[in-house]
């Protein structure tokens, strides 16, 4: 099973453009260590005799892609309340 150690937290945070504190990243360990001994004890339950609930999708069951026309930029944007430069001017939800 994988160690998790200090510089792997920060590397996931970054990745996630998160920003913790050092104290929360090294609180962090503990949680990442647990969540890998749960995952390890489901990948060694054994699930030999159990039935999938929703089988297999067969790939060749499905419609074929096809390109088909759709609604213009101004369609999209008729109901919005705000817009901003042809996209959608949603309230900022975070903060910098």
């Amino acid at each position: 099973m994988k160690k998790f150690d200090l510089a792997e937290v920060k590397r996931l945070s970054s990745l996630s453009a998160l920003r913790f504190s050092e104290e929360e990243l090294n609180s962090f360990l503990p949680e990442f260590e647990n969540i890998l001994e749960m995952v390890e004890q489901i990948k060694s339950a054994n699930t030999d005799e159990v039935e999938l609930k929703y089988p297999e999708c067969d790939l060749d069951d499905l419609r074929e892609d096809k390109a088909r026309e759709s609604l213009s930029v101004q369609e999209v944007l008729t109901n919005s309340p705000k817009t901003r430069k042809g996209c959608f001017s949603v309230p900022q939800m975070l903060e910098d």
